[in-house]
């Protein structure tokens, strides 16, 4: 059985779930995800537990499950566990083995893929390098549960008879908080919002731009282009799975920087012709810093 911890925002839960699910596929194994412990592993209270309201096929593991997997340690656990890892990277035996914590750093780690039927796993594997064999399984797996809203049905109405380009504008804690904002400073830039839209508009006709955001007031004040124009601010950060589904449907994406957010909107895309903008870099911290392994190769970047 693999067993996958689920926590952060919607597209770091997308990416936890995709990255379990091909390992789950790759040894015929049962999977199940961890949100027992969710709301205490997600520091930013705006991203609440919305996987579930796809259609995943993962049940919740039950406690005894986890247990099995995740045993409690006394201090002189972890000092024997330090002693185990620094010894050999290849322990056989013991239920420590039977844990996988992502190293530190998001760059594509190769040896996941080969990590065996037997596992419960923490991080947030972000890179479309650990599932891109299954890309249709979770097209299918990532579609909303229940029906969308009257509204959204329209905005979609709008998107499927138009050149419909989505943008998502991410603020929030890339303006609010200090840490974060450092890690994209120089990267989402209002230059690369409007170089992106200036190379979409000239390459697609008529385009109607899709626009989203975590702070649509600000966006409607400072954020004008000489083109047709949607503010899409119809759901609130709990009902986020649907934003992200609305712009999965638009026909061409510019993506927020390392968003995992706008990432799933973008993957999902089933346009066999679209056009996907993204950022150079994801992050000013090296350690987060791998776009070769984050952005699928045929995206294209637009200059900050």
């Amino acid at each position: 059985m693999i067993i996958v911890n689920i926590m952060g925002g919607l597209g770091n839960q997308m990416f936890q779930y995709a990255a379990a699910k091909h390992l789950s596929i790759i040894n015929t194994t049962t999977l199940k995800i961890d949100a027992l412990h969710f709301g205490k592993l997600t520091s930013n209270k705006e991203h609440v537990f919305q996987l579930d309201c796809f259609s995943i096929t993962a049940p919740q593991a039950l406690k005894d499950e986890i247990r099995k997997y995740k045993t409690k340690k006394s201090r002189l656990g972890y000092i024997l566990d330090l002693i185990r890892r620094t010894w050999t990277a290849n322990a056989s035996h013991g239920k420590l083995d039977l844990l996988y914590e992502e190293p530190d750093g998001s760059e594509f780690k190769h040896g996941f893929l080969e990590l065996g039927p037997d596992k419960y796993l923490i991080g947030y594997f972000n890179s479309y390098k650990y599932f891109t064999p299954i890309r249709n399984i979770l097209i299918e797996e990532y579609t909303p549960k229940k029906d969308i809203s009257i509204k959204a049905k329209e905005i979609i109405r709008q998107i499927e008879n138009t050149n419909s380009i989505s943008v998502h504008i991410r603020r929030g804690d890339y303006v609010d908080d200090p840490n974060v904002r450092k890690g994209v400073e120089g990267i989402i830039t209002d230059g690369y919002y409007r170089n992106a839209i200036e190379s979409l508009s000239d390459r697609v006709v008529n385009p109607h731009f899709f626009i989203f955001s975590n702070d649509m007031g600000w966006v409607t004040d400072n954020f004008k282009i000489p083109f047709k124009v949607t503010y899409v601010d119809i759901n609130s950060p709990q009902r986020g799975f649907e934003d992200l589904w609305i712009m999965s449907r638009c026909k061409h994406n510019i993506t927020a920087g390392g968003s995992t957010f706008s990432w799933w909107a973008a993957y999902l895309n089933q346009n066999t012709e679209k056009i996907v903008v993204r950022t150079e870099t994801i992050s000013n911290d090296l350690k987060y810093n791998h776009p070769e392994d984050y952005f699928p190769p045929e995206w294209e970047i637009a200059a900050s």
